[in-house]
């Protein structure tokens, strides 16, 4: 086990937790897997637009219209997001603004997923707990996803409440939590939204680019009538709360959460001593630019199913550090799931 000291000699065990796609994928997987409603299984980005959500679907029709030539062009081994940017650059030259409804559909399909998948607990609630109460002194969660696993898993075990923004890093607390794509229930209002003949807010006739506040809060969903509103004592700002996530398409992709939160990660990964990489893909050229900071005499465990050599050979090629001579690298390629409850987890948290 390595264990890096400052300068007075004081051990530091600092860990960077990055989440993607593939950790929410994976997230009841394991020995031990809860009951779960495999309807609404997170999907991988290639999955985001499967028949399964049909239903979802059905409630943005100019994304649906689109839906079955995304299908086809995937059946035939393209990759998604080539397919998908192909769809969005048609969309800008004929001037056609269905890409615009693309995170209504995601923000509902994804806040569904957060809601109905698990029956119990998950993995995300295993990892919360043992990181929080192993040796590490301090944490930040980097988490790729828009869903909600991680915040109800950092309340269920830390007793965490998510107010606002700045919630995310908690001066009370030893750990960071920092979403660089967004989240489902983050929004902004979106200034030029529609409406109908009664002053309703109509986003689904949205037939131009979305102008948006510059003011990120946070949303509640009340499903049964299908509004998302602010939580906020006071409330927002009238108008339709656009959800702020990032079209998965989007390469470099930007960072929606507050800059500070950013700067936050880059400090952090650039003094850490462990990372532990679960569901990365390490396809995301800005989030290969926030590891530009990883440490040469730091320790980087990468967890996967089935591609952890290729994800760390993509890494080492963008990422400097990670040459030869470089991290002690670790590799897992059980899942998620398997890692959580295996021996090398187990080892990571240990005194």
């Amino acid at each position: 086990m390595i264990v890096h000291k400052n300068m007075d000699g004081r051990s530091e065990h600092t860990l960077t937790i990055l989440l993607g796609a593939g950790a929410s994928y994976d997230c009841a997987g394991g020995e031990t897997a809860p009951a779960v409603n495999a309807h609404y299984r997170p999907p991988l980005t290639k999955d985001l637009f499967a028949p399964a959500f049909e239903t979802i679907l059905g409630h943005y029709e100019m994304v649906r219209a689109r839906s079955n030539e995304l299908r086809t062009k995937l059946a035939k081994g393209k990759g998604f997001e080539d397919v998908f940017r192909t769809l969005l650059d048609s969309a800008h030259r004929n001037k056609t603004f269905w890409p615009f409804h693309v995170p209504l559909y995601l923000r509902e399909l994804l806040w569904t997923v957060s809601d109905d998948y698990l029956l119990g607990s998950s993995k995300f609630d295993t990892l919360v707990r043992c990181v929080l109460e192993s040796r590490f002194k301090r944490v930040l969660f980097l988490n790729l996803n828009y869903d909600l696993f991680l915040e109800r898993a950092l309340t269920n075990c830390d007793g965490h409440e998510f107010k606002n923004l700045d919630s995310y890093c908690p001066a009370s607390k030893p750990w960071f939590y920092v979403k660089p794509h967004g989240s489902v229930d983050w929004a902004s209002i979106l200034e030029n939204c529609p409406t109908n003949g009664h002053g309703i807010c109509r986003p689904s006739l949205l037939r131009e680019p979305p102008v948006l506040s510059n003011h990120l809060f946070r949303v509640f969903w009340n499903r049964h009538h299908g509004d998302f509103y602010s939580p906020a004592p006071g409330g927002e700002p009238s108008g339709f709360p656009y959800p702020r996530i990032v079209v998965p398409t989007d390469n470099p992709k930007e960072f929606v959460c507050p800059g500070y939160q950013v700067e936050v990660a880059k400090c952090f990964i650039e003094r850490c001593d462990y990372f532990l990489l679960i569901g990365f893909s390490a396809h995301d050229e800005s989030i290969i630019g926030l590891l530009q900071g990883i440490p040469e005499m730091s320790h980087v465990i990468i967890v996967s199913k089935d591609d952890a050599t290729d994800i760390l050979e993509r890494m080492r090629s963008r990422i400097q550090t990670l040459g030869s001579g470089g991290p002690s690298v670790e590799l897992h390629n059980d899942g998620f799931g398997n890692y959580i409850e295996g021996p090398a987890f187990e080892r990571l948290v240990a005194d």
